[in-house]
């Protein structure tokens, strides 16, 4: 689905052909306060009672004593070396996003070094 247009019914249909009935679903937060990362995070609740989510935005309008954020069902999830290195493979891969388009200024990476380091570090943040 394209970049702002998740078809919220749509992804929670492909969801109930992927998710067994039992099985964990991790998804984006359902209040990270983007539009596609909440649809995803409403499709999976819709299919999934297994559910963890995880912020993306969140990390750069919430504070720590944000009444709108879960933190009382916050866990740490530690990644193996292997899994993390994997995940910083594929942060790499989003070239747009990660590297400058050209020499102005305006042509700068989208994501920030510390959103970047936020990104691809070794661990992770999930409400449960």
């Amino acid at each position: 689905m394209p970049d702002g247009g998740i078809d919220e019914d749509e992804l929670a249909e492909r969801l109930t052909d992927l998710v067994p009935d039992d099985a964990w679903c991790v998804a984006t937060w359902r209040g990270d306060g983007h539009p596609d990362h909440e649809a995803v995070g409403r499709a999976a609740a819709r299919v999934s009672t297994r559910l963890l989510e995880y912020p993306v935005w969140a990390w750069h309008w919430s504070r720590p004593d944000d009444h709108r954020v879960p933190w009382s069902t916050a866990l740490r999830l530690d990644l193996p070396p292997a899994v993390a290195e994997a995940k910083r493979r594929a942060a790499r891969a989003y070239a747009s996003q990660v590297e400058p388009l050209g020499p102005d200024p305006a042509d700068a990476p989208i994501l920030p070094p510390p959103v970047l380091a936020r990104l691809t570090r070794g661990y992770e943040v999930l409400f449960g």
